[in-house]
């Protein structure tokens, strides 16, 4: 290892801790801010926070390492303030919603603002004020609610399945699934319900123009992630219109599912007399499971906002949007004033997009490019791939199907997914929607209880396996897999 990557080691003693995995499609600047959000934004709420977060962007995807100790410690201490105090939950809440309004305040102010007529000072100013909402209000939404949802298999579920054991259920993983759902609609299942009330109207005759301008300014970022920013236009929403077959049935349909879920789950938890620690721990992943959604809502708000600002930042000093991208938010006002050249950027842009890696802690962050991140990686964190037939995971959705592995890392991935297919992914993230719909079944490395493949699959009712932990090395695209989501139980049928 070289000076710089021993000397990084010793500085967080990397090589002291063990870390919870997420993989996903991820440019720099659009996930630089979530490295920080989980540190002194959480500090200051909580009083507690990670040690240090790292993650690592290669060929524009993003593997993110969670210090596990840190999760399993924030976690426990949450749960014993909402044991002592039912009311901390809602206090949390309470201060994330605040913090919402005040980011949704600073978003409409600067969608009536003209970035390029701004002064530099003026553009810095705004993006600096944006920024600091983000951190502030995804600061919150993610820290405790990783180390709850990711970790659930160590402490949630054995816990419910002890519970019910000793209650003489049967349906002990039927139980846990009902118990574990959410109590509230995801954003894909308000945008579908959305859509099919403007497609009701459209079959009495009545115009749908302003109704399909309004929910295009609804949903435009859908299809956004950690590395582009889509901006779904009317034509695209038109399509999805045209596939809604039988609206007033597909609107019925929601509606029952829904009620039914709910009333099924208020039923459960009468007949098995929870005492009130464990109504607390399902209340806490109700609560978890609404606010992820909703901050992954706001995560693909906040790439189009930044793919704004740095292409108007970009345009001002000569540097494309692509290599922005490989900037971070602290290197803005350099950029703009010239302190840092168009030149220096774009080379070291070009060593990022290869290799990098950014570590935050309390005192501040590190950025690391190149070979000396490349080492690091290779030497802490690089898994090889494993050969094995048989892996096991968390049934987030029940049923059993056979189909054919479509391996989807990045976005471009999507397009090779066909009907009847095995999506197996280290997570699932909003804009695979189209392909989930596609898939027979989902089966994810990383994801806790609340993760959009657990709460999405639901919502599709599609057999889903989370938290295999190498799904993604141990199958080939091509491979015939048998998904036994009853189980937990994904084994290979043949080869490729």
């Amino acid at each position: 290892m070289s000076e710089i990557t021993e000397g990084i080691i010793k500085k967080y003693q990397l090589d002291k801790k063990t870390w919870t995995h997420k993989g996903l499609h991820a440019v720099l600047h659009y996930f630089f801010p979530v490295g920080e959000e989980a540190v002194r934004p959480l500090f200051d709420f909580f009083g507690d926070t990670y040690e240090c977060t790292i993650f690592f962007i290669h060929d524009n995807y993003m593997d993110w390492y969670w210090h596990t100790e840190s999760m399993d410690r924030l976690r426990k201490k949450f749960v014993e303030k909402v044991n002592v105090n039912r009311d901390y939950l809602q206090k949390l809440l309470r201060e994330w919603h605040r913090r919402i309004e005040r980011f949704n305040e600073v978003m409409r102010k600067i969608d009536h603002i003209k970035l390029s007529e701004l002064s530099n000072h003026q553009l810095l100013s705004w993006y600096d004020r944006w920024y600091k909402t983000y951190i502030a209000e995804y600061g919150i939404a993610i820290g405790i609610q990783d180390g709850f949802s990711m970790r659930a298999e160590v402490f949630l579920i054995p816990e419910l399945k002890d519970i019910l054991a000793r209650k003489g259920r049967m349906t002990i993983d039927e139980d846990i699934l009902l118990l574990l759902s959410p109590v509230k609609e995801s954003f894909i299942t308000q945008e579908i319900r959305d859509r099919i009330v403007i497609r009701i109207k459209q079959d009495l005759g009545k115009d749908i123009t302003k109704d399909l301008q309004q929910h295009i300014q609804k949903y435009h970022w859908l299809q956004n992630n950690y590395a582009r920013d889509v901006c779904l236009d009317e034509d695209f929403f038109s399509r999805q219109l045209e596939e809604i077959k039988n609206p007033q049935q597909e609107h019925n349909k929601i509606n029952t599912e829904s009620t039914n879920i709910k009333e099924k789950k208020k039923d459960l938890v009468r007949e098995l007399r929870l005492d009130q620690k464990t109504k607390n721990l399902i209340k806490i992943t109700e609560t978890f499971a609404y606010m992820q959604d909703e901050r992954k809502k706001y995560v693909l708000l906040a790439t189009h906002y930044e793919r704004m600002f740095i292409e108007e930042i970009g345009r001002r000093v000569g540097l494309n949007l692509g290599e922005m991208e490989y900037t971070h938010y602290y290197e803005m006002k350099n950029i703009l004033l010239g302190n840092l050249s168009p030149a220096n950027v774009r080379k070291a842009g070009k060593e990022r997009q290869k290799f990098c890696c950014v570590i935050f802690d309390m005192k501040g962050y590190d950025v690391i490019k190149g070979k000396d991140a490349e080492k690091l990686f290779d030497g802490l964190f690089k898994s090889d791939s494993v050969d094995v037939q048989e892996l096991k995971g968390i049934v987030a959705s029940p049923g059993k199907v056979q189909g054919r592995v479509k391996i989807v890392r990045k976005t471009h991935d999507l397009i090779n997914v066909k009907s009847g297919d095995i999506i197996v992914a280290s997570m699932t993230r909003p804009e695979m929607i189209v392909a989930m719909k596609k898939a027979k079944a989902i089966v994810t490395d990383e994801g806790g209880v609340t993760s959009h493949a657990a709460v999405v699959s639901r919502e599709l009712g599609i057999p889903c396996i989370i938290g295999t932990k190498i799904a993604t090395k141990v199958f080939k695209d091509g491979d015939i897999v048998e998904v036994d989501a009853v189980k937990g139980i994904v084994r290979v049928v043949k080869k490729n």
